[in-house]
């Protein structure tokens, strides 16, 4: 084998690391470039500098997940699950569905950790977590007498929690379909940018969609995406949501509140 023959089998491997579905479990050639990566430190620091090519990184190598890559501030590649949130006027709740979705799949700091674990999570619960946290900023904000009102002239700043209690969590337009403004919709949406991307996949309609988290999913929640989706919540002003069967905090201010726990505290702490 050439060293042009190394070239392209690098490429090769961060070319499937970018392609929707594929994994090492899924493709022979794939699976074959993961023990090159493991086995051939040369042919490692080939794709490492393949994908630094690309303004990516590599963050690491799994014998399921295959060639994990995070993203840049130059790159123009989705590959983090932060890429995959819109920039648009609803991105914080997107990322605070995203970040509850997290939350959910991974209740315990150890799961992160764990080849096996297998988060399940719907939109239904997804959609009761973020409501709950939204419900508990509420209260917080009266308890402490907070004006929660948007400046003059810039009414995106108002309170996340208001924007998502304003909205209904399901309905029906005239064509019987859920509104895009609905909160379920909101959610699954967050969990539609997952699927296409391959971090997870349907498994039933069931309350309003429930879907299984793999391991490309868990590493990227563990190493990069929580804690981009935390700081830039944290620049809104919301630190983290709580775990999901935290209790509701109580209504004097002074009280420590279950919501000063950061989510996914061993992986991503809060700023």
């Amino acid at each position: 084998m050439t060293q042009y023959d190394d070239v392209a089998a690098a490429a090769r491997m961060v070319a499937l690391a970018m392609t929707r579905g594929k994994s090492p479990g899924r493709s022979g050639d794939y699976a074959r470039l993961v023990r090159r990566f493991d086995t051939e430190p040369e042919f490692a620091q080939l794709v490492r500098k393949v994908a630094q090519g690309f303004d990516l990184t590599v963050q690491e190598v799994h014998p399921q997940a295959g060639l994990v890559l995070a993203t840049t501030n130059e790159t123009d590649f989705a590959v983090s699950v932060t890429d995959l949130v819109p920039n648009a006027e609803n991105r914080p709740l997107y990322l605070l569905a995203h970040l509850a979705i997290a939350s959910r799949a991974f209740p315990r700091p150890e799961n992160l950790d764990d080849d096996e674990h297998v988060g399940r999570v719907s939109v239904q619960k997804v959609d009761g977590d973020v409501r709950a946290y939204a419900t508990v900023l509420e209260r917080r904000a009266a308890a402490a007498d907070v004006d929660t009102d948007p400046p003059a002239g810039s009414p995106g700043l108002e309170g996340l929690w208001r924007a998502y209690l304003r909205r209904n969590p399901t309905g029906r337009t005239d064509k019987d379909r859920t509104p895009r403004s609905a909160t379920y919709a909101l959610v699954k949406k967050a969990f539609n940018h997952l699927e296409q991307r391959g971090f997870v996949r349907a498994t039933s309609e069931e309350e309003g969609g429930t879907y299984a988290t793999n391991v490309l999913y868990r590493l990227h929640i563990r190493d990069q995406a929580a804690r981009e989706m935390l700081q830039e919540l944290a620049a809104l002003g919301v630190a983290a949501l709580p775990q999901h069967d935290a209790p509701l905090p109580s209504k004097d201010p002074k009280q420590p509140d279950a919501m000063d726990h950061g989510m996914l505290p061993d992986s991503a702490p809060a700023t």
